[in-house]
């Protein structure tokens, strides 16, 4: 009996093991839920919209809270790809690339080439839409156009994009009114880097170390990828020099704030020379990091209100520097 008992056991034992009820631990979730034929990245758009299909199938699988843990790892982004989530109220629950996002709103993120490019890609429906833009890409370091496929699951988003490379002729870029300075500022911006992707940096440099190309109160500065100046038209002497040693006019350590700068861009405020008007005057930056260098631009507070750049002004208008993708 004690023989016949042992036996019962290990066919037990064995059919849960043959059935899965007993998933090995060292089984990823992503191995549970993501189909054995995936499309390879050589179709991006096949493998993009297959890549967004798994996270929404890991969501079935183990709910929001352990996709979203999964999602912000950086270990789990493929190459280019990587995958963005939101709750039912559109706040960001995943970005491994920018975590400062999370619990934001994505209708409140603006793009880097036109203002409403969250409220674009909230717009995602079960049917699932396309989104293109531009965007860092976490495999170049670089600003390139994006193509996104988001999709909406019991409310949730969910997204993945993929690159295509990006570096037109500056001179066909439509510049944006210096009236919303937020961003023309960031267009002015955008368009050096195009400059950069089309020439090169020493003839960008060249370009924005001529004083003819100062443009009012906006200048561009460059600095290298070990943060040296390369271009700086009002101020020359800088060239060379480490922008974390330049210290802010109340004595305050600018330079280290400003190459805080990441690949979305960030915006500082100081006090600072304007150019056109030869005062030291209230500056806001928008500097932002492209292939590891650093290009930054600004205006100044007698051309604008008292109050730093917000998400409702940066999507105040649609107009930028840069067409609309297509």
């Amino acid at each position: 009996m004690r023989n016949f008992l042992l036996i019962l056991l290990l066919i037990g034992f064995a059919a849960i093991n043959i059935t899965g009820c007993d998933r090995p631990m060292t089984e990823s979730m992503m191995d549970a839920v993501t189909p054995t034929e995936m499309p390879t990245m050589d179709d991006p758009e096949a493998f993009t919209v297959a890549f967004v299909q798994a996270a929404v199938d890991l969501y079935k699988a183990e709910g929001a809270e352990a996709t979203a843990t999964y999602y912000n790892d950086p270990a789990n982004i493929q190459g280019q790809w990587y995958v963005f989530m939101t709750d039912e109220n559109d706040l960001y629950l995943a970005h491994p690339l920018a975590p400062r996002f999370l619990g934001k709103d994505i209708k409140t993120i603006p793009g880097l080439d036109r203002a409403p490019l969250g409220v674009e890609i909230a717009m995602a429906t079960t049917e699932g839409r396309w989104i293109e833009y531009l965007w860092p890409n976490p495999d170049t370091n670089k600003l390139e156009q994006k193509r996104t496929w988001a999709i909406r699951h019991d409310g949730y988003l969910f997204a993945s994009g993929y690159y295509e490379p990006w570096g037109p002729d500056p001179a066909t870029l439509t510049p944006a009114l210096k009236d919303n300075p937020v961003v023309f500022t960031r267009g002015f911006v955008v368009a050096a880097i195009a400059r950069y992707e089309f020439e090169g940096l020493e003839a960008t440099a060249a370009y924005y170390n001529d004083k003819a190309n100062i443009d009012g109160q906006w200048y561009v500065f460059i600095t290298d990828a070990d943060d040296m100046f390369v271009a700086h038209a009002p101020m020359q002497e800088l060239i060379g020099t480490d922008l974390k040693d330049v210290m802010g006019l109340d004595g305050s350590a600018l330079g280290v704030e400003i190459a805080k700068a990441t690949e979305t861009g960030h915006w500082i405020e100081y006090l600072w020379p304007n150019p056109e008007s030869g005062m030291d005057e209230m500056k806001r930056t928008w500097a932002i990091r492209h292939d590891g260098y650093l290009f930054g631009s600004g205006y100044y507070e007698s051309a604008a209100e008292d109050t730093m750049p917000t998400v409702e002004d940066d999507m105040s208008t649609v107009e930028s520097s840069m067409p609309e993708a297509n």
